[in-house]
């Protein structure tokens, strides 16, 4: 049997008794454990070293943009200009400037872990009646995919996320900010621009599986495809290349693989349509977020044919549904069936650490023998 390092261990461990003692005993939500789960993660992500899939690849771009890319070029893709560089422009900035100033490479994975997992964090205090539960719904495994891997995109999601705040007020102004930050993290945050609309349409449980049940039935048709054109015709020329090229790619344009995902998606169906009505009726906002986990699912089983783009596409939307939409219909619905959904999660979560132990865990150093972090390297 394999493990993840005792300090995620442990870590899940305290937050998995921390969301018991918020929904059983305290019985409201506390910012100390959620600041505490918060700092451990950015200590985690932030130092640590040859940890994370893309780290050797993000390793080595910190020396070359500073070698091989002008301020010009930054500057020239932050306005949608013709530029040599293809990597997103804040980032690029983040890395010139920080080399610049003789910075070590783990600056940049430290400053992007802190700014992801705060504007994640806040969020989800403000937003999720049982924050977490929340957050351990992103922990295992959403953090160490995107905050310990795939950087880029973790940042653009939580910008994506945190614009949430915008939506709410009605603030189209500082949305379409929120987005263009979001942009200039990864180009996949494009997908969230409709998420300033998709929250007023009127949904209900009929409406919810009859969207869920169309995009299950459009899957194996491909219709990603006919999407390329259309986004050549709106997008950025940085937006459709990106797009172009995953399509037919050789290791990731294959169809997403059955796997435990794919189960735990067949509960979430369940609990949109099941328990709509108590959700709506207890937790504010409650339509705004679920709203926001439909249009994830339903793109999830659009590009399922795409592996790459079911899973990165839908990022964002599909974080509501987990951390958001999971905790507030547990703390919407009657005890009894409260404890059968927490406690079916909370399975669900155990099961989710043992298989990313012994596959993404090992790939990705997250194991005993494998991590290391920075401060207690010798």
């Amino acid at each position: 049997m394999v493990f993840l390092h005792p300090v995620f261990t442990f870590l899940f461990v305290f937050m998995a008794i921390s969301s018991y003692l918020e929904l059983y005993v305290l019985k409201k939500k506390t910012p100390f454990f959620l600041i505490v789960s918060g700092v451990a993660l950015i200590i985690l992500a932030g130092f640590r070293y040859f940890v994370g899939a893309d780290y050797p690849i993000y390793r080595n771009l910190y020396i070359g943009f500073s070698l091989y890319i002008d301020y010009s070029d930054v500057f020239k893709k932050a306005i949608f200009q013709p530029s040599k560089e293809q990597i997103e422009w804040i980032y690029v900035l983040l890395n010139k400037v920080l080399f610049d100033l003789g910075m070590p490479f783990y600056m940049v994975t430290f400053i992007m872990v802190l700014m992801s997992v705060s504007l994640k964090f806040t969020t989800i205090y403000q937003n999720s009646p049982l924050p977490v539960l929340g957050a351990i719904m992103y922990f295992m495994p959403l953090f160490f995919f995107e905050d310990s891997g795939q950087i880029r995109q973790g940042m653009g999601v939580a910008v994506c996320v945190f614009s949430f705040r915008y939506i709410k007020e009605r603030n189209l102004p500082m949305f379409i900010l929120m987005m263009y930050i979001a942009l200039g993290f990864h180009k996949t945050a494009v997908v969230f621009f409709p998420a300033y609309w998709i929250v007023k349409i009127p949904m209900n449980s009929t409406r919810i599986l009859t969207v869920i049940i169309i995009a299950i039935l459009l899957s194996p048709f491909e219709v990603f495809r006919i999407l390329g054109s259309l986004i050549e015709s709106v997008g950025s020329q940085d937006v459709s290349d990106g797009y172009a090229g995953y399509v037919d790619d050789s290791q990731f344009g294959q169809s997403v693989a059955f796997g435990l995902s794919d189960i735990i998606k067949v509960f979430f169906i369940y609990i949109l349509v099941k328990y709509d009505k108590e959700g709506c009726k207890e937790v504010y906002y409650y339509e705004y977020m679920r709203n926001l986990a439909v249009f994830g699912l339903f793109l999830f089983y659009i590009f399922r044919g795409n592996r790459i783009f079911a899973i990165r596409l839908p990022g964002a939307y599909m974080f509501f549904m987990s951390v958001f939409v999971v905790p507030s219909v547990i703390y919407a619905v009657r005890f009894k069936v409260q404890k059968t959904l927490y406690s079916g999660f909370m399975l669900y979560l155990f099961l989710m650490y043992f298989n990313f132990s012994r596959g993404n865990g090992v790939g990705g150093n997250f194991t005993t023998d494998r991590y290391k972090n920075h401060l207690w390297l010798k």
